[in-house]
């Protein structure tokens, strides 16, 4: 139950940044149009190096950590409705905290555009050609966490997928051993 809830949250948050990203791009966009000024962003690398994206992201790993142990700790009758629970509490968790991170990042862009005197910024996987690469700027802007930091989470990330993958194969493991007793039943 917990690896689905932590699949679940790392593709809600990855869309939400995403989203946010070109939802800034449109509004940019749709007020500059014709304009030669453009910027462009690489939003999974300013949130996966800045201390904003860094404290949001322990913050949700903390809460899952949190609800994971409610989900342990049930009895078999109740686990059902205790993960459901959990699972829309961590939703809404996440989604405060990604709207958080997106009005502040959306200020920032905002200071960056007219310090850089630009008429839009828009994420980088959307320009094909040209344009100024700002990610840098903006990184720097919403404050650039120290190296430290970066690796704790790349490491804790890493963790988390290698145990997620062992309880993959714990969970296929059972799922076959079941299998294999009612067959031959």
């Amino acid at each position: 139950l917990s690896s689905s809830i932590r699949s679940y949250i790392m593709n809600k948050r990855i869309k939400s940044l995403v989203l946010s990203a070109t939802l800034v791009a449109s509004m940019a966009i749709l007020g500059g149009c014709g304009s030669n000024n453009i910027g462009y962003v690489d939003t999974m690398k300013v949130a996966n190096s800045t201390e904003k994206g860094i404290e949001i992201t322990k913050e949700i790993n903390a809460k899952k950590a949190e609800l994971n142990k409610k989900i342990e700790a049930a009895d078999d009758a109740s686990k059902q409705n205790v993960y459901n629970q959990a699972s829309q509490e961590l939703t809404a968790f996440t989604n405060a905290k990604a709207q958080e991170y997106r009005q502040y990042q959306e200020q920032k862009i905002n200071e960056l555009v007219k310090e850089k005197k630009l008429d839009v910024i828009i994420e980088k996987g959307a320009v094909v050609g040209g344009g100024a690469d700002v990610t840098e700027d903006l990184i720097t802007k919403m404050g650039k966490a120290s190296e430290a930091q970066i690796k704790e989470v790349e490491e804790a990330a890493k963790a988390e997928e290698q145990q997620e993958a062992q309880q993959n194969a714990q969970q296929a493991g059972q799922a076959a051993a079941a299998a294999t007793t009612e067959s031959a039943q």
